[in-house]
């Protein structure tokens, strides 16, 4: 009769790059049994064991667990059948010692009274520690003692152990093999377990001694010994590999080294003819089925608990929108203060504006001017500050120097030649034009200090120049160019630039604000090892990603609601539309981030890479998305590039909500929420696509 297997390997190849690490393995776990696999670090156990449970692929080779390949329907993998105890830890740090059993529970479909009855049987038995302590504060033993806890804890038929002794003290070594023996004997569980102490495995059923990728014997112990004339296994592996060091394959070394006295010391082709037989025996197991509902509430606490239990990513939700948007309504689209422009007057020696403001009178025949240049400095824009030069070279080297922001000039015959252009008009000479101009040198290296300074010297000219017409009983319109500007059909003459920016500004912070946040979640699931965990235990990669999306969605509302209070009520900005479509665009647009950061996090494998292409497209967005300058200044091409992009259309939209009042019914506004509805699907299916390249 044949023997029905657990485990079978046959003609196993994998490799990494040109690197391989085992190349025609094969390895039989009976069941109901220990099977010790031994080997020194760096010889492919844990590359082996990975194959085994589904989380790697095999170059070429066949593998069958508990009657099918890992993955199929037939096999226990992914599933409760089986219990996985990576060499990682593999726990979430953030997590208690109850609440870490408890996630591993309920996604193996234990109930909550099942999982408190085998948390005090363990507990006792190996000594955990205190319930309510988190993983993370642990010591490495401790860790490893949870982490064991959590592959037994639904009792599974396969029990896969990676390493689990590693920083353990003896007697709880001695406690765990006492109890793995206990429960192949009593309850009809199999166990693989890997581990580089040879001396653990002498109750091992059966021992598989691996060595540069190859298994050199397969055997129970006692007949290794036996077979090799030993007394302790560390002489048989010792001679096994100094057989492997001769050249010599294992076949030709039993041949020519041992005689053919037992079937299970040595591969041989019939069982590969027993594989049939094993699987075939397998397919009437009744399968363990745990209901999605039951495992997706197991994710959900999970995430939420995790959420809850990670104080940054509240202060995250809350506090740094306040911040973000703080810093944009105190620091963007304020008037300059404290600039500083030199005056060099050769038409006044001093301007004392107590008596001398400059004169304007008129008689029957003409208007006559003196001191106009004073006239011009008095009640000067107060952000400006004047400071008098007698030298215009001594002017323009403060300017060069950055003492100052720019330099006016006013010529020795200034007001006379005022006179004269007022009174010749279009026959005044080419000296006089020259004389009844103010020269303005400005440092527009800073060119928003620049233009703010020629704005308020236009102004400033413009009131100047009025207050001579009055004076000289003209009407002051004349003093205006030919060209009126009626009231604004959106918006106001003197619209501030933040109030501009204010819609792209809005849709910005809820893109990256949820785009931060979720970019990392997919990458610590992967490097803390639940991720593959949880796979192997029949968790979908889909739940996982929809159970953080729900998670992840409380903060962006959180964001919006944020968002929109402190710039509404708050900050006072105007909506001429209606207000729930303005929170609809918002929510959306930190929807389609969410989905970006989870599309990253999925597609690279560190931190450091995912951080470099979130900062990339946080720079890239926010110059094609018209912020900083209008779409219409971008090359063609580029513009279109710009207009696919997930900002530009909606931007354009929140802009046509909040200034013109438009409704979703309006082509300028539903198209920015086709846009993010599109970018959204695509990051979904992208990440789907990914998420599933990654899972069993």
């Amino acid at each position: 009769m044949v023997q029905q297997e657990a485990v079978i390997v046959r003609n196993a190849v994998k490799s990494y790059g040109k690197e391989l690490v085992f190349d025609g393995l094969n390895m039989t776990v009976p069941t109901n049994s220990i099977y010790g696999l031994l080997g020194p670090s760096g010889c492919g156990k844990t590359t082996l064991i990975s194959c085994i449970v589904g989380i790697r692929h095999l170059d070429s080779g066949k593998i069958w667990v508990l009657g099918g390949n890992p993955g199929s329907k037939d096999s226990g993998i992914s599933g409760p059948r089986v219990g996985y105890m990576p060499q990682e830890i593999s726990l979430v740090g953030e997590f208690s010692v109850r609440s870490a059993l408890y996630y591993f529970g309920r996604i193996n479909g234990l109930d909550d009274e099942e999982i408190e009855t085998r948390l005090r049987f363990f507990s006792e038995l190996l000594q955990l520690p205190p319930y309510n302590h988190l993983v993370k504060n642990m010591s490495g033993g401790e860790q490893r003692r949870v982490s064991f806890v959590a592959a037994l804890i639904h009792k599974p038929e396969l029990i896969i152990l990676d390493e689990p002794t590693v920083g353990m003290d003896p007697i709880l070594r001695e406690k765990i093999w006492s109890y793995l023996i206990q429960i192949t004997q009593e309850e009809n569980t199999t166990v693989l377990i890997t581990t580089h102490y040879i001396d653990e495995t002498k109750d091992a059923n059966k021992i598989g001694l691996m060595r540069y990728g190859k298994l050199l014997a397969e055997s129970a112990p006692q007949k290794l010994l036996e077979q090799f004339q030993c007394s302790f296994l560390e002489e048989a592996f010792l001679k096994l590999c100094n057989i492997q060091d001769n050249t010599v394959t294992l076949n030709e070394a039993r041949r020519s080294e041992v005689k053919d006295t037992d079937n299970d010391f040595l591969y041989q082709d019939q069982n590969q003819c027993e594989t049939t037989d094993a699987i075939s025996k397998y397919e009437v197991v009744s399968e363990h089925q745990v209901s999605r509902v039951k495992r997706f509430k197991a994710l959900l606490t999970k995430n939420g608990i995790q959420f809850l239990l990670c104080y940054e990513v509240l202060v995250f939700a809350i506090v740094f929108p306040i911040i973000e948007i703080g810093s944009f309504i105190f620091g963007i689209g304020g008037d300059p203060k404290n600039l500083k422009i030199g005056v060099v007057n050769d038409e006044v020696d001093n301007c004392n504006f107590d008596s001398n403001i400059g004169n304007v009178w008129s008689d029957e025949i003409t208007c006559h001017f003196s001191n106009l240049s004073c006239r011009f400095l008095h009640n000067f824009d107060n952000s400006i500050a004047t400071q008098e030069y007698y030298n215009i070279s001594e002017a323009r080297q403060a300017v060069q120097n950055s003492e100052l922001n720019g330099l006016l000039y006013f010529s020795q015959n200034f007001s006379e030649a005022w006179q004269i252009r007022m009174e010749k008009s279009f026959s005044t000479k080419h000296y006089d034009i020259l004389a009844s101009q103010i020269q303005v040198f400005l440092d527009m290296g800073d060119m928003q200090i620049g233009r703010f300074m020629q704005q308020k010297l236009f102004h400033r000219f413009l009131e100047f120049y009025e207050d001579i017409m009055k004076d000289c009983k003209y009407s002051s319109k004349l003093a205006s160019l030919p060209i009126r500007f009626e009231e604004p059909i959106y918006g106001t003459i003197d619209f501030n630039f933040s109030n501009y920016m204010a819609p792209t500004f809005i849709l910005c912070l809820s893109f990256f604000l949820a785009l931060t946040l979720s970019v990392s979640i997919i990458i610590t699931d992967r490097m803390e090892g639940v991720w593959y965990r949880s796979i192997v235990q029949g968790v979908k990669a889909e739940e996982i990603l929809l159970s953080h999306v729900l998670v992840q969605n409380i903060i962006i509302i959180t964001h919006t609601v944020v968002i929109m209070l402190l710039l509404f009520p708050i900050w006072g900005l105007e909506c001429k539309g209606p207000i729930f479509t303005v929170m609809v665009l918002i929510f959306l647009t930190g929807f389609c981030g969410l989905m970006y950061g989870f599309l990253i996090s999925v597609t690279c494998n560190d931190y450091f890479t995912a951080h470099i292409v979130t900062t990339g497209s946080f720079v890239l967005l926010l110059m094609l998305n018209g912020i900083f300058w209008p779409v219409e200044g971008i090359p063609s091409v580029l513009r279109w590039f710009s207009y696919a992009s997930p900002l530009t259309l909606p931007s354009l939209s929140m802009r046509g909500i909040i200034y013109k009042g438009y409704s979703i019914s309006e082509p300028e506004v539903y198209i920015g929420f086709l846009i993010n509805v599109a970018w959204l699907l695509l990051f979904f299916i992208l990440t789907i696509r990914f998420i599933r390249s990654k899972s069993l």
